[in-house]
């Protein structure tokens, strides 16, 4: 055979056998390659109602005696008596404390002369000019007072009231007969009325003084307290939890991720309304009611993502 016949035999076979070694080792390659699938995030959602919505205006406020009376000194001289302490209860009329004078003191040496002297050495009384709680005593025993000085003030419970300053943006809202709910420190509360104000603004808070009555309720003054009272009402608005509800930082924009077909979280763009504790009336084109919304980890959730729900 010629051996250009032999050559050419030998290149035809290379040229065969080289793309079906290509195609065994990439076919190899190929079928070792793995498929990533991407886990869900773990998060918590809350289907959307339709409700009537009530939003509260809430204020700080402090409870103050409106009335307070001063007992004064009406003459020269020292406390010879005097019973009461911070807190006791005192009545108009009532005795309060005695004075002696240094010129009865002088009489002590004449009344072993002459005994008529006696009446005029009796102390001289000091009664209560109102009935109420000492809440200011500034004197005890045997300390020296001078005519006109403060014995001490009584503050008188029936004029106990709540002081409440409030933004004057809010004045339509606020005003004399308007309804509204104390709320304490020990989280009980009172229902109560606005019952005066007083017709001047702060000029640097620009905010005006309310004053609502509380005649009967055994209160210590300066107790702060919170006043809330009504401010808007929706009926049959769509509501989604509080926590749903997602902002940028400027507070322009906001949005909820909504659940797709039980594993995609969708951002979906809502314009918040009304509002209250725990709950926010919402207007969206894309959400709608019963729609599912994710209450609990979806912070920085990118839009698409894969979740698994538990539902709440």
């Amino acid at each position: 055979m010629p051996i250009t016949t032999q050559i050419g035999k030998l290149m035809t076979l290379k040229i065969f056998y080289i793309p079906l070694v290509l195609c065994f080792f990439s076919c190899k390659e190929h079928s070792t390659t793995k498929v990533v699938l991407k886990t869900p995030i773990s998060v918590k959602a809350s289907n959307v109602n339709e409700q009537d919505l009530k939003e509260y205006l809430t204020f700080n406020g402090v409870t103050q005696y409106q009335k307070k009376e001063n007992i004064r000194a009406n003459v020269t001289g020292y406390i010879s008596w005097m019973p009461f302490k911070i807190g006791d209860p005192i009545k108009l009329g009532q005795a309060f404390a005695h004075v002696r004078t240094k010129e009865q003191d002088a009489l002590k040496e004449a009344i072993k002369i002459d005994s008529s002297l006696a009446k005029f050495s009796n102390p001289l009384l000091i009664n209560s000019n109102s009935s109420g709680i000492l809440t200011v005593l500034n004197i005890q025993k045997n300390d020296y007072v001078a005519e006109g000085d403060v014995l001490a003030t009584i503050s008188q419970p029936n004029s106990l009231i709540i002081q409440v300053n409030v933004p004057y943006e809010y004045e339509d809202y606020i005003k004399i007969g308007t309804v509204c709910d104390v709320i304490f420190q020990n989280g009980e509360s009172i229902s109560s009325k606005i019952t005066g104000s007083l017709p001047e603004i702060d000029p640097i808070a620009q905010s005006q003084t309310f004053f609502i009555a509380l005649p009967y309720a055994n209160l210590p003054e300066n107790l702060n307290v919170i006043v809330k009272t009504m401010y808007r009402e929706a009926k049959k608005s769509l509501c989604i939890p509080k926590e749903a509800l997602q902002t940028n930082e400027l507070m322009t924009d906001f949005w909820v991720m909504k659940i797709f077909n039980d594993t995609l979280a969708i951002k979906s763009s809502v314009v918040p309304l009304l509002r209250n504790d725990s709950l926010i009336q919402i207007k969206s084109e894309d959400v709608k009611l019963n729609d599912w919304v994710i209450t609990e980890g979806s912070y920085e959730m990118q839009d698409s993502t894969l979740v698994a729900i538990q539902k709440q």
